[in-house]
């Protein structure tokens, strides 16, 4: 896979089945020369190499037997000025799975190779197209299902988080500049930099690898969705709540207490951004085996949510209660983000609604019966999500890229110790060299195999 060989490539680039139209992708140095042994344009001697890049042709494949098997569009991409960096040919045929195959299996007779996954992006890495990490935002691209991911990724293919990485990257090879000047003239005990001026530098540095590690919680869920738990205790409109916010009665909704006993979830798109919502088993202590498996269920589903959306009755008398329970959600989970719902607001005799109010940042008096009153929390929660990427702008959704930057960080943190403590400067230039390597490894500038072949093999054939 990670030898780039001088074979030419072909996959289909569109899903195999029908279709109004399929296309066809080739690349490689033979990829003009074979597709003009097989097309004939509707203009009468007009040949594909004599065209220019970027220009797109009407005509016929034939096959060995004279024997036409479509009428295509023909689109010439020259090298440089492609996708791949490589000549490319996209054939533009009817998207009938017999035509799709029978192409294919004509240009493969000429010699030419099926790609494997990922390869047409590869040879564009190959060819400095574009880095590793924008060939990743592509993958990402493909499959976001949001227009919040989708806006992100292609952020990241125009290359706004490469320019951070790199950016932090020239920093810190000027920083281990410094420091090897200083190991080239130790003997005459020459000091390029004042130590006061390198902590400063050090100090900027890991703050900005901060800002990007703390910002993959939030782009990884944009990316997955945002998981909201419906919690509370049995009876008080956690179901009602959660069939408004899909528009389906999928959660059974009865005025006996521990109606539901598992997990019912159900997803919508608030403002571009996907988000899952789970209707748990009502909070109790029961002696009831499956009733408990249930609350166990919910338990683990706090665990795992962004927003812990907690339901209680405000008709109850049990205020003391209420107020207990959020407090020991907050202190239990200050991480994540709380909302909390006085439900059944139409029969409520709670008293103590401002006295909420004043304490809890997302608090809302609301009867879930009433659709217009449960859009009022929908429409916080996605701007809740979408002020928080306005602040971050750069945001990192890859766990690979993650973990370069943690391992980045931490090789800082060791530099800055080591010159904290007097250490030599060999010693702190190892750990600013680590961390560069780890830089480096997001971007693809450094990098293994392995790690290529994980990235690529996630491809589709046609990408």
């Amino acid at each position: 896979m990670l030898d780039l060989d001088e074979e030419t490539i072909v996959a289909l680039a569109t899903p195999i089945g029908s279709s109004a139209i399929s296309v066809i992708r080739i690349s490689g140095k033979n990829s003009i020369s074979t597709v003009e042994n097989i097309f004939i344009s509707v203009k009468p001697g007009k040949k594909l190499k004599d065209q220019p890049t970027h220009t797109i042709h009407l005509g016929y494949i034939v096959a060995e037997n004279n024997n036409v098997l479509d009428q295509v569009l023909v689109s010439i991409f020259k090298s440089p000025f492609s996708y791949t960096g490589e000549n490319m040919i996209e054939i533009s045929c009817h998207g009938s799975y017999y035509i799709q195959q029978q192409i294919l299996q004509l240009v493969i007779r000429k010699g030419i190779r099926l790609a494997r996954p990922g390869e047409f992006t590869f040879r564009a890495f190959i060819n400095h197209k574009l880095d590793l990490l924008q060939a990743e935002a592509i993958a990402d691209l493909i499959i976001s299902e949001n227009k919040i991911f989708h806006e992100i990724s292609l952020l990241q293919i125009k290359g706004t988080l490469s320019h951070s990485i790199n950016k932090l990257r020239k920093k810190l090879l000027d920083f281990a500049s410094l420091l090897e000047l200083e190991l080239d003239f130790s003997e005459e005990n020459v000091i390029f930099a004042k130590r006061s001026e390198l902590f400063s530098f050090l100090q900027e540095l890991e703050g900005s690898l901060k800002d990007l590690i703390e910002s993959f919680s939030l782009g990884n869920a944009i990316k997955k969705g945002i998981y909201v738990v419906i919690i509370g205790e049995p009876n008080v409109g956690k179901s009602t709540f959660f069939n408004q916010v899909i528009q389906e009665d999928r959660s059974i909704i009865s005025h006996i207490e521990g109606t539901t006993r598992d997990c019912v979830e159900g997803e919508i798109i608030l403002n571009g951004i996907l988000f899952h919502f789970i209707d748990t088993a009502g909070i109790r202590k029961t002696k009831d085996p499956i009733e408990t498996m249930g609350v166990k269920k919910t338990m683990k589903k706090i665990e795992e949510a962004q927003v812990i959306l907690y339901i209680f009755d405000s008709s109850s008398k049990k205020e003391k209660k209420i107020i207990s329970n959020i407090q020991k959600i907050s202190k239990k989970y200050p991480l994540k983000n709380i909302f909390v719902i006085a439900n059944k607001s139409d029969i409520s005799s709670f008293q103590d609604f401002e006295n909420f109010k004043s304490k809890i940042p997302y608090f809302f008096k609301i009867s879930a019966k009433n659709y217009h009153e449960v859009k009022k929390v929908l429409h916080v929660l996605s701007y809740l999500f979408l002020d928080k990427l306005k602040e971050k702008r750069i945001v990192v959704t890859q766990y690979r890229h993650y973990e370069a930057l943690k391992f980045s960080l931490q090789e800082l943190l060791l530099a800055h110790e080591a010159l904290n403590k007097g250490f030599s400067v060999d010693l702190v230039s190892i750990y600013i060299k680590e961390a560069l390597r780890y830089l480096g490894e997001i971007t693809g500038e450094i990098t293994s195999e392995d790690i290529l072949k994980n990235i690529f093999s996630k491809f589709c054939i046609g990408k």
